[in-house]
């Protein structure tokens, strides 16, 4: 009893912790000095009462701001746009995002654990987070959404409310919809597989259609070189410097089949952990990887390492030392990463837009083209090692495959 009262203190206080360096970050401008490439605080949120009411021609946005967001159509679900009914003051509204700042930090100190201080710490202060939390970006619901989904669905008792939860999570933005499998892998979710395999597809089919993503894909925004998160940037990049037009959309496909495929029919053997370990394992692996190779978006996807790292930090008994340092490594430095090219942009004073169109071979530009190209050599190392994972957990689970524990 008493261990347990000195753990919800020490829990408590590293919260509190963790939710002043985070307010000291956001509130004293300190994200400033961080490679986010935003103009004001909690930016992505205010896009949505921003579109609403400049479509609607209320005046209750700065009207220079309005030519630059009408410009593009919503990139969201429009049931986001509903929220901005919740009030006409935009300052008010700006704010509505902050109890999901410190439910975020809450959820991330309890993922991770008490007793993980420094890891805490690297993943909350990382670019990726701070980048997340200063746009405040409406990942930060999905998330808090998925990991409800994850909590309920490694209860016994709760389980089917998980359902509820990843349905919600899809409408609100459509790439939850590939966690839908790990239903397969659950104890007990439902003891004939084959009915639920094809409940599931036809879950899948109606999610899909529901979810508004034929419209989104065709209005997406898709990443370019700053702070992107995609599979294509180095073909982009090859395609950039030598003039050729690789179809780099069928060449990573291809490429993520071959890793999947590779990564089945390796011999090792992974040591088993408990369940819940593996689930969130594969809910942040799943996300990740589908990010990384279907879609061309933003690092802030990187959030979800955090339903990794568990199972990751569990490894450091069971695996050779080495190996279980790769893997925590890799995972850290793609956090990171994006202060590399940052640095080098601001050191050499680099203009992306001037490269883009004048591209010459200057010391400083392939420096800064070697960052780019290093920075996503770290994202396909973490994506290979998220599929190798991933790939021997699902299959093993799915059929129940004898394993070697150690």
């Amino acid at each position: 009893m008493k261990n347990k009262f000195l753990s919800q203190i020490t829990r408590k206080k590293n919260f509190l912790c963790y939710t002043i360096l985070i307010s000291v970050i956001l509130f004293g401008n300190i994200w400033k000095i961080y490679p986010i490439y935003g103009s004001y605080l909690f930016q992505d949120w205010t896009y949505i009462f921003d579109f609403k009411n400049c479509s609607e021609n209320n005046n209750l946005s700065p009207a220079d701001l309005c030519p630059v967001i009408l410009e593009y159509k919503f990139v969201y679900p429009k049931i986001w746009l509903n929220l901005s009914n919740i009030t006409d003051n935009r300052d008010l509204f700006k704010f509505l995002i902050t109890p999901f700042l410190f439910i975020y930090i809450y959820l991330c100190s309890k993922i991770l654990g008490k007793d993980k201080l420094i890891i805490n710490l690297l993943f909350l202060l990382s670019p990726v987070s701070i980048l997340l939390l200063q746009r405040g970006n409406n990942d930060l619901v999905v998330l808090i959404l998925i990991f409800l989904f994850y909590f309920s669905l490694t209860k016994e008792s709760i389980k089917y409310y998980s359902l509820l939860f990843l349905i919600i999570a899809v409408k609100a933005k459509i790439y939850p919809i590939i966690l839908i499998p790990i239903f397969l892998v659950k104890d007990n979710f439902y003891k004939n597989k084959l009915l639920l395999m094809l409940l599931l597809s036809i879950l899948f089919i109606i999610l899909l259609y529901f979810s508004e993503y034929f419209q989104l894909v065709k209005d997406y925004n898709k990443s370019g070189v700053l702070l992107a998160f995609s599979s294509t940037v180095l073909f982009k990049l090859f395609n950039f410097i030598t003039n050729y037009t690789l179809d780099y959309d069928v060449i990573t496909k291809i490429l993520l089949i071959g890793i999947i495929i590779g990564s089945y029919f390796t011999k090792v053997n992974l040591p088993e952990i408990e369940e819940k370990k593996e689930i969130s394992f594969l809910i942040g692996s799943a996300i990740i990887v589908s990010s990384f190779f279907l879609n061309e978006g933003f690092v802030y996807r990187l959030v979800f390492i955090i339903f990794t790292l568990p199972l990751i930090l569990e490894y450091k008994k069971l695996l050779n030392k080495k190996i279980y340092l790769y893997l925590l490594i890799i995972s850290i430095l793609s956090i990171w990463i994006e202060y590399l090219t940052w640095s080098i942009e601001k050191i050499y004073s680099i203009d992306l837009q001037y490269l883009k169109e004048n591209p010459t071979f200057t010391y400083k530009n392939i420096i800064y083209g070697f960052s780019i190209v290093f920075k996503n050599i770290i994202y396909w190392l973490l994506n290979i090692n998220l599929i190798f994972i991933s790939t021997k957990i699902f299959f093993r689970s799915l059929v129940r495959l004898p394993i070697n524990k150690g």
